[in-house]
């Protein structure tokens, strides 16, 4: 059967959506113990970051023609990395953790076309809302997944495990009706580097550099927080905790802005929702990096992902009033490479983490400076300034 236009035929969508929220999120769930058992510094941990979050900006850029193939490749592409992870005790990593993050750019560009063009047929007044839910949720419970990892260094069986659910994803992507990208979806003018100048041309700078910075944040503070929970002296539970809290934050933050979004606008403007986010997110970073008990560290990693929730989306939907197309999803996968990478760097330099989360908290300091100088209002209606 092919991908109908019922909505029980989305579920298998839906899960594989929440499986890739899952794999954004496991490897910082995961590198305490990778650390550990690879004998790896903070600057090859950052790497790994680096390599996954690269990959994962070039498998959106490959998502052309046949959506199926895309789908099916890339699950093939996360099962294949997972296992090779699993068994290469550290060699080659890089070049796994590339194909990891290829394999997951891709699979989740392609699950979020699909939707977006049988979102029509698959129920009126319905949108990608709950797809954005799922994925929260399965990078919410994913630090829960990791206890054994964590307490007896044993990583094989969640990576293959994990490898397990993309090769079923895989398996039932081949045996699907083909879908093709829509050329209104497509990125139909120019090579990837013309399209990718053409969005310094038509966005503003200031809105760029946000994009960036936001996906920068959010991926040095989920990949790096159980590391620093677990360093602090912390416990496995607290260890786990912490992304767990930032995770759990996105995901009520995004589900409560959803649920309350014509309640909200009447009494706040999205400029001033992206203002009072960041205003968080600064105060969270903060604190995070000050405080020093777990309690604090939880409190901080939760308010940190809440604001983090629904600024990333907002950012682009402006971004996109400017200039459609993959292009800006490619710039702002830079930010989610660069800002672990520059976090692992400067810890192994300095020999501290704390310092290390500097970076996410001087990119939040950026964000808020632009915030303040710049004409939001102007760019949330789709105009330059």
């Amino acid at each position: 059967m092919g991908m109908q236009e019922k909505t029980p035929r989305a579920v298998p969508l839906y899960l594989a959506f929440a499986a890739t929220g899952v794999g954004v999120a496991l490897p910082g769930a995961l590198l305490p113990a990778l650390l550990l058992r690879w004998h790896l510094g903070d600057e090859q941990g950052g790497r790994l970051f680096l390599m996954a979050w690269v990959g994962s900006s070039i498998g959106a850029l490959l998502v052309r023609g046949s959506l199926r193939t895309i789908l099916l490749l890339g699950s093939l592409a996360v099962a294949t990395a997972a296992v090779g992870l699993g068994i290469c005790g550290g060699y080659g990593a890089d070049a796994w953790m590339g194909l990891y993050g290829l394999g997951l750019g891709m699979t989740m560009t392609a699950i979020s076309l699909i939707r977006q063009q049988k979102a029509a047929r698959w129920g009126p007044g319905r949108s990608g809302t709950e797809m954005v839910l799922l994925w929260a949720i399965g990078a919410c419970i994913c630090p829960s997944l990791t206890v054994r990892a964590l307490t007896a260094g044993i990583i094989q069986p969640l990576l293959f495990g994990l490898a397990s659910c993309f090769a079923l994803l895989a398996a039932w992507a081949a045996v699907q009706a083909d879908v093709r990208l829509l050329p209104a979806l497509a990125d139909a003018h120019g090579s990837a580097v013309g399209r990718t100048l053409r969005v310094f041309r038509n966005v503003p700078a200031g809105l760029i550099a946000m994009t960036i910075l936001i996906t920068g944040i959010e991926a040095s503070a989920g990949g790096w927080l159980a590391t620093y929970a677990r360093r602090g002296g912390h416990n496995v539970v607290d260890t786990i905790a912490a992304p767990t809290c930032f995770w759990a934050g996105l995901l009520l933050s995004r589900l409560f802005w959803s649920v309350s979004d014509k309640w909200m606008s009447r009494r706040m403007t999205q400029a001033q929702e992206v203002r009072a986010s960041l205003a968080l997110m600064a105060i969270a970073s903060i604190l995070l990096i000050v405080g020093g008990s777990a309690w604090m560290v939880l409190v901080a990693a939760f308010c940190l992902g809440f604001g983090i929730g629904p600024t990333y989306p907002l950012l682009l939907a402006w971004a996109l009033q400017f200039e459609r197309g993959g292009a800006i999803f490619f710039l702002a996968g830079l930010g989610s490479a660069c800002l672990p990478w520059l976090t692992g760097l400067i810890s192994a330099q300095h020999g501290s983490l704390r310092i290390g989360l500097v970076v996410p908290m001087a990119g939040t300091m950026a964000m808020l400076l632009v915030a303040v100088m710049r004409p939001l209002e102007i760019w949330s209606r789709g105009e330059r300034g």
